[in-house]
């Protein structure tokens, strides 16, 4: 027995006047601008389930766009009752579609990541904006410092003057730095996007010799240098984008989430050793001694296991540890730092007053 239904091919709008009939396991239908079409009753899925005194309304895997519309609800309570996936939700056939689709789907976008996260970044990093840097660089050390008071002495700062002017000494490519302080006890330093060079009380009070302190900021002039802190931020920041593409979330405010802050200052062991080499480069070229360096690397590395006590709200910092216990290979890099050539005598970096200035900039 046929009955009057409507077609759509998913290719219109139009509908077209067809007559439909089940045969065995198949639908068949046909009409005055459609050729004979024969539907397997597995393939069939319903767009809704079936309500009384609604259009019953399916499609078919072959044809993912096109519908039928079947208003004769006998032969909708007929059909039903005979195939019970067409009662409502979706074939198997339809979900494996589905599942395929988003298999693919999701193959594709890991495929965008990694080139993302693999190639991308650093070739990015050099062509950000420099306002757009500084701002962000900005909110990363205010959401990196957690509110910590910024140090600063007439005294402290001639001392960074000098540090900074020493290790500027035969290094005409040296990227400008801008040294902050911050009252922390953490041991730390680091580098933000737009070249912002980050130092804690606890770094400086953890410091013997000035050379100590100046290897630590060749070392973080390095990540500056090669835009370390830019390419980490554009591997997060699109990493987020990947992931709220897939998951559908807004994925949360980078400056405001203090995993991805700490996941900021974890190089990689490429960056590492690049930060490294131009560090050994510079103090070389400098003649500072770089084994203040090496002796400052052996004192925390020693230390590592130590711990600072948690504040009732830890920064991102806090979660991160200190400068080196996190970098990776660090006995491995401390072999390559070596002294000066035979013969080089080591400048003086600044005088003992300036040090003593620099270390209780903050009072202590």
């Amino acid at each position: 027995m046929s009955i009057p239904a409507t077609y759509f091919d998913g290719e219109s709008a139009r509908d077209r006047a067809i007559m439909l009939s089940a045969e065995a396991n198949e639908l068949v239908f046909s009409g005055p601008d459609v050729a004979e079409t024969r539907w397997s009753v597995s393939g069939l899925h319903p767009v809704d389930p079936p309500s009384p005194g609604q259009p019953f309304r399916i499609t078919h895997h072959s044809r993912p766009g096109a519908r039928l519309v079947i208003r004769d609800e006998a032969f909708v309570q007929r059909l039903v009752a005979d195939h019970k996936h067409l009662r409502g939700g979706y074939s198997w056939v339809h979900l494996r579609q589905v599942a395929m689709w988003t298999l693919g789907g999701v193959v594709a976008l890991a495929a965008i990541g990694y080139v993302l996260v693999s190639f991308l970044p650093q070739r990015v990093a050099f062509v950000l904006p420099e306002a757009w840097r500084n701002r962000v660089g900005e909110q990363v050390v205010k959401g990196l410092v957690s509110g910590a008071r910024l140090c600063s002495t007439a005294e402290a700062e001639a001392a960074k003057s000098a540090l900074i002017a020493a290790i500027a000494q035969g290094n005409p490519d040296l990227p400008p730095i801008a040294m902050e302080i911050y009252d922390m006890a953490l041991v730390n330093a680091f580098a933000a996007p737009g070249g912002k060079i980050i130092f804690t009380r606890g770094i400086l009070e953890k410091a013997d010799t000035p050379e100590e302190i100046a290897g630590v900021l060749a070392h973080e002039a390095g990540h500056v240098a090669h835009r370390h802190p830019e390419a980490q931020l554009v591997r997060i920041t699109g990493m987020q984008v990947l992931i709220s593409v897939m998951t559908g979330s807004n994925g949360g405010d980078f400056t405001s989430n203090m995993a991805a802050l700490a996941a900021l200052l974890r190089y990689s062991r490429d960056a590492e050793r690049e930060a490294d080499a131009y560090a050994r480069d510079t103090m070389d070229k400098a003649s500072i001694n770089p084994m203040g360096l090496r002796t400052f690397f052996e004192k925390i590395l020693k230390d590592s296991n130590s711990s600072t006590p948690a504040a009732k709200q830890p920064s991102a910092l806090d979660k991160l540890g200190n400068v080196f216990s996190t970098h990776p290979g660090t006995e491995d890099r401390i072999k390559n730092i070596v002294p000066l050539p035979p013969g080089r005598l080591p400048v003086e970096v600044m005088t003992p007053e300036q040090f003593k200035a620099l270390k209780s900039v903050c009072g202590s």
